[in-house]
């Protein structure tokens, strides 16, 4: 007949168990868990680099597009004897700024060209000043530049690529939410479930480790991916160096959180761990 004390020696681990954790990682959880970390992960940094039009407009203030834009729009206004200053690169910036924007708003261009066409008009009245010509000729003269700018301008800007890539641009930004709304919901579930059953930190930290690993490779491929279109188009290809390079930091930096957030959870995993076993 047993004692009361080997009965109770008995029950006692079992009372311990039924507070702790259950011993296995729940795969499923772990493979859903990282499928809906790496694409939310993705969404998130795909809408605060390529599919931003802040991010993109910070890159072109940063390139030779501006400058370009604005040689090309001077050198027309040559053939007409006025002084090739009637797009500086501050204002060549405001309407590439413009265009980015409106792209990314899913609009067709339609640039202000108010102050370009002003600066024209000052230059061709103040050289007609000098040989006594009146203001009724220069009007005429510069109705004609100004539609040399206006020309000019939308000849780099609103071309038919540039329709079929803003129609690109929505479809993907569309895409996108959805897909980052779909991913945190199910997540959000995930840990909800995960931490009423106590298995939270025993499967979040190798769904933390697996994604990092695999949002990682997947940042490195898209940086790889915007180099070899910069390779197929030698004129951008400067552009698309750079913007590859702060896509690239843009997207560590998301990336670090995640990955910050993985090492805590297993860093609480050894320390509770260790006290267990003391």
């Amino acid at each position: 007949m047993e004692t009361r004390s080997a009965i109770r020696r008995k029950q006692q681990p079992k009372t311990l168990n039924n507070g702790l954790e259950q011993p296995h990682r729940h795969p499923l959880v772990i493979v859903w868990g990282t499928i809906l970390v790496v694409l939310l992960m993705i969404a998130l940094i795909l809408n605060q680099t390529f599919l931003n039009a802040r991010f993109i407009n910070h890159e072109i203030s940063r390139s030779n597009l501006s400058s370009t834009l604005m040689e090309t729009v001077n050198s027309n206004l040559s053939q007409y004897g006025i002084s090739t200053t009637a797009l500086s690169d501050k204002e060549a910036n405001k309407l590439v700024t413009q265009a980015v924007d409106q792209v990314y708003s899913g609009k067709k261009i339609k640039l202000n060209l108010q102050p370009v066409i002003n600066n024209v008009d000052n230059s061709a009245s103040q050289m007609a000043a000098r040989y006594g010509i009146s203001a009724g000729v220069t009007n005429s003269m510069t109705s004609g530049v100004s539609g040399e700018v206006a020309s000019a301008i939308n000849s780099q800007l609103n071309t038919s690529q540039v329709k079929q890539f803003t129609s690109m641009i929505s479809i993907a930004k569309t895409v996108d939410h959805v897909i980052a709304l779909i991913s945190a919901i199910g997540l959000g579930l995930m840990i909800l479930v995960a931490v009423l059953r106590k298995y939270f930190i025993r499967s979040f930290s190798w769904v933390g480790l697996w994604s990092s690993l695999i949002t990682y490779v997947l940042i490195l491929g898209l940086g790889e991916i915007v180099n070899q279109i910069g390779s197929n188009y030698p004129d951008f290809s400067s552009f698309t160096a750079q913007l590859g390079t702060d896509f690239h930091s843009q997207a560590i930096s998301s990336w670090l959180i995640l990955l910050i957030f993985t090492i805590v959870l297993f860093g609480w995993r050894i320390v509770r761990g260790v006290l267990k076993r003391r």
